[in-house]
């Protein structure tokens, strides 16, 4: 029911607007001064105001003026009342203070329902807008959940002109509950009661209107008129959204389709915030995960560091003092002390070997392992190391071939180059026990390859990967020795010199591995 106030200085005329007002349905409030006028518009806030334009103290320009100064009372269209048809200069004067219309005193009832008709419709148009915006605005204004949610219930009394409101969001599957109310205490047991009335009383399914609520003995808060609008949501319980008037001024059909949108624009902004909070609250869980993992990694490489250094020095010990008692310094050997001092000597070396690995590794993820490139010449780089694995293969009666070819140059790191080619060679002679081992040397466009290939067992497919990864070995290579860590080693330290490391193998034939090494040296890894 739309609300209008009369200022009029004359009671007669004051009185007889107000009656027609009054007949066709709307809440009159009437002030016989420019002064008081203000006062009341200030206080009822009504949707539309008649002002006389001739008045004693303060006539209606000034007070036109005076109430689009005001940001409470801007937006009220005005109905200016002339006692004679307007002058142009009137209008013009009248419409630049922020007049809506002028209208003669003389009109007919049905003129003048019609004019207030259109201010009330314009008012009602224009809250309604503010109405949506303003819970739009919320959600981004609000610091938290709960103040968006009492944001919400102050705009809604405010535009329903209710005496209270209630907002209910049930929290569900770690959704946060939600309650705000004005006039209402949300903690009072009251509020559930009313809570669980108005389920009873609105329809929940999507996009379900908005309902009248009819007063009677079972409501724990007395009221004189309500309506209520029931929300669902994707998570979580249905959302509640209800506005109580105790003077019984009606909700209209209009009101009900402004509850109904207001409950779903608050649910979705209300229900996007608690979204928001929890994805802070998740990046900011792995934000703390990640910096103790981050420091878990770094300790473990800096254990690995420290504890590789402390077992270098014994085990380069014993491998020293071996070599004296193999050349005879502490006197000569019986054929089975010499038997037992080779295997004393090999273990060492195999220790040394896993230290040194567990060495890289920690070096590799603390990101400290550094690059030293030079010219190097891949043939002779290539022969040095086929030198150290020849007495192993003709142990096994292997084959041991090398096509390098012409010579090749490049810009790299050569012992970190041989460390590769040597774990390479070492692999192949391990795990090849019949046919040989081939090394080729070749130039591929600006890339040096040196492939190392093998007539061993060969690797399932669904091992190739797997061999790359650190500690892990595939089930053919039990009981042959290794520390899981070479080929890992060898990869992560071929993209640090710019290049790559790949693997192609078939069951039962053998396997290639792959290294490539640019020609010249790299800003950075090229992308396999």
């Amino acid at each position: 029911m739309p609300r209008v106030l009369v200022v009029d200085d004359q009671k007669v005329s004051r009185a007889t607007v107000a009656a027609i007002l009054g007949s066709a349905g709307y809440a009159v409030e009437s002030a016989s001064s420019g002064p008081e006028g203000i006062e009341r518009a200030r206080a009822a806030c009504p949707d539309v105001i008649v002002l006389d334009v001739q008045m004693p103290e303060m006539d209606g320009f000034e007070v036109v003026a005076r109430l689009k100064q005001d940001a409470s009372t801007a937006s009220i269209p005005i109905l200016l009342l002339t006692a004679q048809a307007p002058t142009d200069e009137l209008l013009v004067r009248g419409l630049d203070a922020g007049a809506y219309d002028f209208l003669n005193k003389g009109c007919s009832r049905a003129e003048l329902l019609a004019r207030v008709g259109v201010m009330a419709r314009i008012k009602r148009g224009y809250d309604e807008l503010e109405s949506v915006a303003r819970v739009s605005g919320l959600a981004l204004e609000a610091g938290d959940l709960q103040a968006l949610a009492d944001g919400v219930s102050l705009q809604v009394q405010r535009t329903f002109r209710a005496d209270s409101v209630l907002l209910n969001l049930p929290g569900d599957s770690g959704l946060t509950e939600v309650r705000a109310g004005c006039g209402m205490v949300p903690r009072d047991p009251r509020w559930f009661v009313t809570v669980d009335l108005v389920l009873d009383r609105v329809v929940c399914r999507p996009g379900a209107p908005a309902v009248r609520l009819e007063p009677d003995g079972e409501w724990p808060y007395p009221f004189g008129a309500g309506a209520a609008v029931c929300v669902c949501r994707s998570a979580g319980g249905p959302a509640v959204l209800a506005a109580f008037r105790d003077d019984g001024a009606p909700f209209g059909d209009e009101d009900l389709e402004l509850l109904a949108l207001l409950g779903q624009q608050a649910t979705v902004a209300l229900d996007n915030t608690v979204l928001h909070a929890q994805t802070r609250q998740q990046a900011r869980t792995l934000r703390e995960q990640a910096a103790a993992l981050e420091h878990a990694m770094t300790e473990r490489s800096r254990f690995f560091a420290s504890m590789s250094h402390e077992l270098r020095t014994p085990i380069n010990a014993i491998l020293g003092y071996g070599e004296l008692l193999r050349e005879g310094v502490y006197g000569d050997l019986s054929t089975t002390q010499s038997g037992a001092l080779d295997r004393v000597v090999r273990s060492g070396r195999h220790l040394l070997e896993l230290v040194n690995d567990v060495l890289d590794i920690s070096k590799l993820e603390a990101g400290k392992l550094e690059i030293y490139p030079e010219p190097t010449e891949l043939g002779v780089l290539l022969r040095e190391v086929a030198a150290t694995v020849e007495l192993q293969a003709k142990e096994k009666k292997l084959a041991l071939d090398l096509a390098l070819g012409a010579p090749v140059t490049v810009v790299t790191d050569p012992g970190r180059v041989r460390q590769i080619a040597l774990n390479l060679l070492s692999n192949a002679v391990k795990f090849t026990d019949q046919g040989g081992v081939r090394v080729v040397l070749s130039v591929v466009g600006r890339w040096a390859e040196v492939r190392v290939e093998d007539t061993g067992p060969g690797i399932d497919p669904e091992d190739q990967e797997r061999v790359f990864a650190e500690f892990e070995q595939t089930r053919g290579s039990a009981g042959r020795g290794g520390t899981g860590l070479g080929l890992p080693i060898s990869r992560r330290l071929a993209g640090l010199l710019g290049g790559s490391l790949v693997l192609q193998s078939t069951p039962g034939v053998g396997s290639v591995f792959t290294l490539r090494l640019p020609l010249a040296p790299l800003a950075a890894p090229p992308a396999e």
